[in-house]
């Protein structure tokens, strides 16, 4: 296969990469260019080359550069951004976003999912209802200033049930995909500061909702060493059957550790997510850039500690250090630096 034929080929994997499972990227690509269906098929062959018009056409439409195709490491990066919307459809939207990503990461021949997170992933904390909530009212609140927040307390009687229920699918659909996470202790502790400050701020409906949330928090942790220490991700009260595949690889480093980040390598596309904003996404496909953060990755997890699927000694030196900080917030004796 001639360079010209590989790119237009490629190219066409990134459009496919992006669709829904439902969508035809022959019935995409068809209308995009307004084309038969047979000329269609001629181009997703490579029978026919692409024009420059109709490439600029496709890439504007699905966000992808084309310097990234050609490899050109001296090329501007494009990223495809995803800016989460302050009213209640744009969570729902932005949890779609995620179920569909995951869907694609399970379809693919061969797949390889890495994440970095200095936040505890927002999937694990649907098994937790209320923690969940909590963490929508948070970021409407403090980082989307929704203005129906500004005056508004949180209350455990007052849940979102729909983006709930939605999250609960996500969680279902994550337990099903192997992953590799990289933590750090910091990963935990944001939550309990989230809690603190609104305590103290005094967005909480009634004086025991922060003791309530850190007792329910207390419960997640216990939930993630169950999960960290057989190396398999499950819902909370369900158990790992003894052939259960170990689906969840996760390394501690509390020295090299960059921003939340997720590496996803699927039949050989390599695609990094970028999360900025707490909540606001970048993507991109651009091949020397995915493969730098790779480089990083692997060096993060190379000199980090292996915790999960392990005898359990440094599964307990992780998670040991967060209970007595999670008593000390209990107590009162707090420091909430970060809490965005």
């Amino acid at each position: 296969m001639n360079k010209g034929k590989a790119i237009q080929k490629l190219f066409f994997e990134s459009i496919r990469q992006r669709l829904p499972d439902h969508i035809s990227i022959v019935h995409e690509i068809a209308e995009m260019l307004e084309i038969s269906y047979d000329s269609a098929y001629r181009r997703l062959r490579g029978d026919k080359d692409l024009s420059i018009d109709e490439m600029k056409i496709l890439s504007t439409r699905y966000g992808i550069s084309i310097d990234s195709l050609f490899g050109n490491n001296n090329a501007d990066i494009l990223f495809q951004p995803f800016m989460l919307r302050s009213e209640e459809s744009g969570f729902e939207e932005w949890l779609r976003l995620r179920i569909q990503e995951i869907s694609k990461i399970k379809e693919a021949r061969t797949k390889e999912v890495i994440m970095v997170a200095r936040d505890l992933p927002i999937f694990y904390y649907f098994d937790f209802p209320e923690l969940a909530a909590f963490k929508i009212f948070f970021w409407k609140k403090m980082l989307l200033h929704n203005p129906e927040y500004h005056d508004k307390l949180f209350d455990i009687n007052d849940m979102p049930e729909q983006l709930l229920n939605q999250g609960k699918h996500l969680l279902s659909s994550y337990n099903t995909a192997n992953v590799i996470e990289i933590w750090c202790q910091e990963t935990f502790m944001r939550l309990m500061q989230q809690i603190e400050f609104c305590r103290i701020s005094g967005f909480f409906a009634n004086r025991q909702i922060a003791d309530y949330l850190l007792g329910k928090y207390e419960s997640l942790i216990r939930h993630m060493q169950d999960q960290t220490e057989k190396g398999c991700k499950f819902h909370l009260g369900h158990s790992v059957l003894e052939d259960g595949d170990e689906n969840m690889k996760i390394f501690f480093n509390e020295v090299l550790l960059i921003d939340n980040t997720v590496f996803i390598q699927r039949d050989g596309l390599k695609k990094i997510f970028m999360t900025h904003n707490s909540l606001d996404l970048l993507t991109t496909t651009n091949p020397a850039f995915c493969n730098q953060v790779e480089k990083s990755l692997r060096l993060i997890m190379k000199t980090g500690n292996h915790i999960s699927g392990t005898s359990g000694f440094e599964c307990n030196r992780f998670f040991t250090p967060l209970y007595e900080k999670l008593e000390e917030f209990k107590k009162g004796v707090y420091s909430y630096r970060y809490i965005l």
